[in-house]
C-alpha cells in the first residue's frame, strides 16, 4: 500500500467563502511526551467481540402479528446463526488476521459464549490476546440494582475464569450502556478499566468508591463494524476512508499530545470473508508508520496507570443534570 491512503476529491470551492475563524481561548499547556511505551507516538487498540450465542434478546421474536401466537415468543434462527458464524468463521478468521499482521488485540467475552465455545475462549488466549470481561448474558444491566447488577457480572467474570484461568481486568457492557453503579462494581470485583466511554481520544482516569482510581480506554461507535456495514449499510471503500482519515488526524496530534485510536471488531461482521482484507489493508498501512503501538487494552490501561499516569487526565464521569 502507497505511504498516503489514496483519497476521493474533496471539493474545496467554498474553501475561500469561509469567515475566518473568531480567536479562540488560550487552553492550558499539555504535558509533551513521549506518551507511550518506547517512544510510540499512537496507540491502536483493537477489540474483537466474541458474541456468539450470548443470550442476545434478538435470538428471540414474536409470532406474527394477527395470529393466534402473536403473544409467544419464537427462536429467531437467521439471528442465531448469523451470530453463530462469529464462531464457527469469524473468530478463527480474525486470529489468523492478526498473526498475519502481528498484532495482539482484547477480546470481550460474554459468559454464556464462553460456556458454550470454552475452547474458543482458551484459543484467543493461547495466541497471545487479552481476555477482557462481559456480563454473563449480551442484555441490558442499567436498570438493574446494584445487588443484581454485581451477580451479573460477577457471573459472567466466572465463566471466564472457569475456562481460560483468568480474572478479567477490564470490561465492556452491551452497547456501552452500563449503570451509574457500574464502575463501583468492577473496581470491587478487581478490574482496573472499562471500555464503556467516548468523551477522549485518549485513556483517563475516574475516581470510584470513593477513593479508588479506575480507568476508561475510550471505544468509538463511529468506526464501529457493526454501527458501519449492519446499522448504516455501507461499503467497504467508505470503510476503508474512515479508518485512514480517523489514523491520519490522531496521527498528527499523536506529535504534541497523547492519542489513543479505537478499532473495534466483531466476530460476526468483521470475521466475513469480504471484510477482512479491508480490515489487513488498514493495520498493514497503519503499522507502516513510525511509531505506532498495536496495545492491547490492558497494556493501555497498565500504562496510565502506571508510569504513564502523570500524563493521564482525571475527570468525573459523564452524567446527565
Amino acid at each position: 500500500m502507497a505511504g498516503r491512503w489514496t483519497r476521493r476529491g474533496l471539493g474545496g470551492g467554498a474553501i475561500g467563502l469561509l469567515a475566518a475563524p473568531s480567536p479562540v481561548r488560550a487552553q492550558p499547556a499539555r504535558p509533551r511526551g513521549p506518551f507511550w511505551p518506547g517512544g510510540a507516538r499512537l496507540a491502536i487498540g483493537i477489540c474483537m467481540m466474541f458474541e456468539a450465542d450470548g443470550g442476545q434478546p434478538a435470538a428471540f421474536q414474536p409470532g406474527p402479528p394477527g395470529t393466534p401466537q402473536a403473544s409467544q415468543r419464537f427462536p429467531n434462527l437467521p439471528m442465531v446463526m448469523n451470530r453463530t458464524y462469529g464462531v464457527k468463521e469469524g473468530i478463527p478468521r480474525l486470529l489468523d488476521l492478526f498473526d498475519r499482521v502481528g498484532c495482539r488485540v482484547s477480546s470481550f467475552m460474554i459468559g454464556e459464549s464462553i460456556r458454550r465455545y470454552p475452547d474458543l475462549a482458551r484459543e484467543i488466549v493461547a495466541r497471545g490476546h487479552e481476555a477482557g470481561g462481559r456480563a454473563i448474558r449480551h442484555a441490558p444491566q442499567f436498570h438493574l440494582p446494584k445487588d443484581e447488577e454485581r451477580a451479573f457480572l460477577r457471573e459472567g467474570f466466572d465463566a471466564l475464569r472457569t475456562a481460560t484461568g483468568l480474572w478479567p481486568k477490564g470490561f465492556n457492557a452491551q452497547g456501552l450502556q452500563g449503570s451509574v453503579n457500574t464502575n463501583d462494581l468492577l473496581q470491587e470485583l478487581g478490574l482496573i478499566y472499562s471500555i464503556d466511554d467516548r468523551t477522549r481520544d485518549e485513556p483517563w482516569i475516574t475516581t470510584v468508591n470513593g477513593d479508588r482510581d479506575f480507568c476508561l480506554v475510550p471505544y468509538m461507535g463511529h468506526v464501529n463494524d457493526l454501527n458501519f456495514f449492519q446499522n448504516q449499510q455501507r461499503g467497504l471503500a467508505d470503510y476503508e476512508q474512515m479508518l485512514a482519515q480517523e489514523f491520519e488526524v490522531l496521527y498528527a496530534e499523536g506529535a504534541t499530545r497523547r492519542r489513543m485510536m479505537s478499532v473495534p471488531l466483531h466476530d460476526f461482521v468483521a470475521g466475513r470473508p469480504a471484510v477482512v482484507p479491508s480490515v489487513e489493508r488498514f493495520l498493514r498501512w497503519a503499522a507502516g508508520h513510525p511509531g505506532v503501538w498495536f496495545a492491547r487494552r490492558d497494556e493501555i490501561a497498565d500504562w496510565a496507570l502506571g508510569r504513564g499516569r502523570e500524563l493521564t487526565p482525571r475527570d468525573a464521569a459523564v452524567l446527565p443534570r
